[in-house]
């Protein structure tokens, strides 16, 4: 676990600890901003994706009534259904497990959860040492000739460090376990979902690889349809004069 905050030296609530909570506290506000932000660009993208698909089934669709109005020309009615096919399996891809939903899921983990549990931890942090700045106030200014007060005083300031040692130990737990899993799983996140990237082209490639001889094939044959109505026309064209 990474260390950010020194036990030994939250014990002793010194100058130094204090500089360091404040620097950590802002931190961790940042970070709180930016996984908000970044949970609601994912809920974007979702969204977005999900009208994406649904705009690329209306154009396979297109594409098959298409093809089902071609019955007469048979390279085009088996071209076009295979190409349909093949997009739709590209949709599949995209719709079997959205890396942006898992994302999403990950940060919301990481927003809800740890930092839940940080600022739980940081709102006793807080009132513990508002309760032990009064105490060493009130210890303070006990009248040294009413030994009652000032053993009533120390008693109750006793009791708070106490209470502060214990608190403070927690809420410096919860600093160092939020900053060691920050790195560990906002990277694991990421890396899934680069893979999930990686893996979706992976299977575009391995999809268009084997329909690649066919879009070849069709290639060659549509390079050679102007030069057939080229000459088609040309023999049009001699028969009208020789008439």
């Amino acid at each position: 676990m990474k260390i950010t905050v020194e036990f030994e030296e939250c014990l002793k609530d010194s100058p130094r600890f204090r500089a360091t909570i404040e620097e950590v506290e802002g931190d961790v506000g940042e970070l709180e901003s930016k996984l908000d932000k970044l949970v609601k660009l994912c809920i974007g993208m979702i969204d977005a994706g999900k009208a994406y698909n649904t705009a690329n089934k209306q154009f396979v669709n297109g594409i098959r009534e298409l093809a089902a109005s071609s019955t007469k020309d048979e390279v085009i009615e088996s071209s076009l259904t295979t190409f349909a096919e093949s997009l739709q399996e590209m949709i599949n891809y995209h719709t079997v497990r959205p890396a942006t939903f898992h994302l999403k899921q990950d940060m919301v983990v990481i927003y809800s959860w740890d930092l839940r549990k940080f600022k739980e931890a940081k709102k006793q942090f807080d009132k513990v040492s508002e309760e032990k700045e009064a105490a060493l106030n009130k210890n303070a200014q006990a009248p040294r000739n009413k030994q009652h007060e000032v053993e009533e005083a120390s008693n109750i300031l006793t009791a708070t460090r106490k209470c502060f040692r214990h608190i403070v130990l927690d809420y410096v737990l919860q600093i160092n376990v939020l900053q060691s899993k920050r790195r560990s799983e906002i990277l694991k996140s990421m890396l899934s979902f680069m893979y999930a990237h990686l893996t979706f082209f992976h299977q575009g490639y391995d999809l268009f690889s084997e329909l690649q001889p066919l879009m070849k094939q069709l290639g060659g044959q549509v390079s050679l349809y102007p030069i057939d109505s080229r000459c088609t026309g040309t023999v049009v064209l001699m028969w009208w004069m020789w008439c």
